[in-house]
């Protein structure tokens, strides 16, 4: 069974990653593997090479302790990899059930531009990414769950998007709020359009989403509660309104839109850097 590996520094950002590690883990009933990558590009420098695996293995040790929930039965392998820190999580997630990362670290060894460790792993692993972010995990779990949010526009990684974020709204016992936005579809501003041509789209787009439901239903858990939402506005705007009140946010890391030019794609970037909630980004398999 393929583990969670969550990238850990000394920042708060992968503490808050390790803490949502440990409750995905416990839901998975898998094992976790918490990685620190300590190579900086460059050749090794003999003198300081083992004091710094010495001193990154200490700080990775320290920081599973004390971010370990109390009675956890999660089985936890600690590595410390000779690799920058994007590079150590897609080798050792490269078969990951998933890859937790924190929203931005400081890293152990050397500044990294703000996210790019996180923007690194989510544009390149075939796995699952998710970003952790917003208020501590640890205090989420005295409330209760809220729902699973994903955007669908019915292009192949919105599909896989579904279909995981279904399994992941069954297993925590809640609801999955399927979004569809159709605002960018309108070519000349929202308050102009007749109201036969909004109708229109709005119907248009309750069927794409009806018919992407209907694409991945038989994967879909028996008992899901699932509502769809068509929403008159940006996909990104509609999915970040939908975080407001769910625990976990899920997108394609490419859809349909204008910027499929881009490895990652503009909404689920705009996703993890603005999103108040963790993040899943799937790209299909």
């Amino acid at each position: 069974m393929a583990d969670i590996v969550v990238g850990v520094d000394d920042s708060p950002g992968s503490r808050a990653a390790l803490c949502w590690g440990f409750d995905e883990a416990e839901r998975h009933g898998c094992g976790l593997r918490a990685v620190v990558g300590i190579g900086h590009g460059g050749p090794p420098r003999p003198e300081t090479a083992d004091g710094l695996a010495e001193k990154a293995a200490h700080v990775l040790h320290e920081t599973v302790i004390a971010t370990a929930p109390a009675g956890s039965s999660v089985p936890v392998a600690e590595e410390v990899v000779d690799q920058p820190g994007a590079e150590a999580l897609l080798t050792v997630g490269h078969d990951a059930r998933m890859i937790v990362v924190g929203a931005r670290g400081r890293g152990l060894l050397h500044r990294l531009r703000v996210g790019s460790v996180s923007t690194s792993v989510a544009v390149h692993s075939p796995a699952p990414v998710v970003i952790a972010r917003g208020g501590d995990p640890a205090q989420a779990r005295d409330r209760p769950a809220r729902a699973v949010a994903v955007g669908v526009d019915g292009s192949p990684n919105s599909l896989a998007a579904l279909a995981w974020a279904a399994a992941e709204a069954d297993r925590r016992g809640v609801a999955l709020i399927a979004v569809h936005a159709w605002l960018a579809a309108i070519p000349l501003p929202f308050a102009e359009a007749p109201g036969e041509i909004t109708q229109a789209l709005e119907e248009q787009a309750q069927a794409a989403l009806d018919d992407a439901v209907a694409q991945v239903y038989d994967a879909l858990p028996a008992g899901l509660d699932l509502r769809r939402r068509v929403v008159p506005d940006s996909p990104t705007q509609a999915l970040l309104t939908a975080g407001r009140e769910c625990d976990l946010v899920v997108v394609g890391a490419r859809g349909h839109g204008g910027f499929a030019e881009l490895l990652l794609g503009s909404v689920s970037h705009q996703c993890m850097i603005h999103c108040p909630t963790p993040v899943a980004i799937i790209r299909r398999r």
